[in-house]
């Protein structure tokens, strides 16, 4: 694998921000409140979830009862006693009765002016927990800011001493739920059946778009599973409520869900290999998909987006007998998992260096498909290609009926789609080409 990273300095580059994920978190909790410390500027990047990538949030509201408030201080007009009048605004909100939680941040500015957020949060004494997300805009990206969210909210829920916990009760925790759409609720439908067969009883999702008081049901679980987008947040829960941690990669494909439901239920401490229904799920999905295989068989896709859900889809390429020759990732540098695919990878590049790596690629490497989202899509990696619109954001790709990509059914429904988009681009060629002669 090449991985190349743009070194240049100020550029605009392929690298979601911080304060983006902090907001991506959020919406995935239907309670929840978040206070910025600085100015409203910040609020543009909730319209690139709500409404555009996700339909149904609930960050914004029609009648301004957002869930995402600003202190509107500026280094113009900064307040006197700044601690003490953010603190009663804190008190204010969170004593309102409308939020299960409020979460508190800062701009760069107030932070380097001092402010102190954690103490500030821990002072506050109302009927809603309050906890501070560190004030990281400047040095951290969108991955970070969403665990980092998530990581607050284990800290803010209240501790719970539960009675004696059975082994087969789990907990997701590092899920990302970027948007309240059909998609992610098909995904987790998904995990919870085949985690059900499995022997195993999902008792808590961090985040599924639910409540506070729904989140803190994992104070059940007797394992914990950790997804990638919430290592921190994982950790934090398994100390504070005494549970087993496991660190997986994501579901995707057949051997990638099998592999994963294995690995929880000998983390649950379940004797023996996977149920028969389990396998013949997975043989029935191979066979699905198997005529599609005629279309996807040697074909080289580009993929861009966050480098978790790159890992999970390489490896699912692979069953499909395709290839990864380019790849365009959305963050910093992070480590990647074992089925991350041989080929260019590059972190967080500019606009300049992605469309020269993809020139740069021999006749034999040229994409025939894409699999990106929409800052891809927009930043023309992709011209010229059919593509599927895949992870966050998606705006021009909603799903408003069942479409997972996680699981069995996940495998199918992607590999459908992957299908589709080389079909009708196939039949737009055919069509020209009749026109012509």
């Amino acid at each position: 694998m090449k991985d190349i990273t743009s070194q240049k300095a100020f550029e605009k580059t392929y690298q979601l921000p911080y304060l983006l994920g902090v907001f991506l978190s959020l919406n995935a909790v239907s309670d929840a409140c978040l206070m910025v410390d600085g100015a409203n500027c910040v609020m543009v990047k909730a319209d690139l979830i709500a409404g555009n990538h996700d339909l149904f949030s609930t960050l914004l509201s029609e009648s301004g009862r957002h869930r995402i408030i600003c202190t509107m201080w500026t280094p113009v007009n900064p307040p006197k006693n700044p601690e003490k009048k953010l603190g009663a605004m804190l008190n204010s909100v969170a004593g309102s009765g409308q939020f299960g939680a409020v979460l508190l941040t800062g701009l760069p500015y107030c932070w380097l002016a001092g402010m102190d957020y954690d103490g500030v949060a821990r002072a506050v004494s109302s009927k809603a927990p309050v906890a501070a997300i560190p004030a990281k805009s400047m040095d951290s990206d969108w991955l970070e800011g969403y665990d980092l969210t998530l990581e607050a909210l284990a800290r803010a829920i209240p501790e719970r001493k539960p009675g004696k916990r059975a082994k087969n009760k789990v907990a997701l925790v590092g899920y990302m739920f970027d948007r309240n759409e059909s998609d992610h609720a098909a995904n987790l439908k998904e995990l919870t059946r085949l985690l059900r067969i499995s022997g195993l009883d999902v008792v808590s999702i961090w985040p599924s778009g639910g409540t506070v008081a729904e989140l803190a049901r994992v104070s059940e679980a007797s394992l914990i599973v950790s997804l990638p987008y919430g290592r921190k947040a994982a950790k934090t829960l398994a100390r504070k409520y005494g549970c087993e941690l496991l660190e997986t990669g994501l579901p995707m494909g057949l051997k990638g869900t099998s592999s994963w439901l294995a690995a929880v239920r000998r983390a649950a401490g379940l004797p023996g290999a996977l149920p028969r229904e389990i396998l013949v799920e997975e043989r029935e999905a191979a066979r699905t998909i198997a005529p599609a295989l005629r279309a996807l068989l040697h074909k080289k896709l580009m993929f861009a987006g966050d480098p978790y859900l790159y890992s999970a889809f390489a490896s699912f390429a692979a069953e499909l007998c395709a290839t990864l020759p380019l790849v365009f990732l959305d963050s910093s540098r992070r480590p990647l998992g074992a089925g991350a695919a041989e080929g260019s990878v590059l972190f967080a590049p500019s606009t300049e260096d992605a469309k020269a790596a993809r020139k740069a690629l021999s006749r034999y490497q040229a994409p025939n498909l894409a699999v990106v989202n929409s800052f891809a899509l927009t930043e023309g990696f992709a011209d010229g290609l059919p593509f599927v619109e895949f992870g966050f954001p998606s705006y021009g790709h909603h799903c408003l009926l069942d479409e997972p990509y996680f699981g069995f059914s996940g495998a199918r429904a992607l590999a459908s789609r992957m299908l589709n988009s080389l079909q009708t681009r196939s039949k737009a060629s055919s069509s020209g080409a009749d026109r012509s002669a």
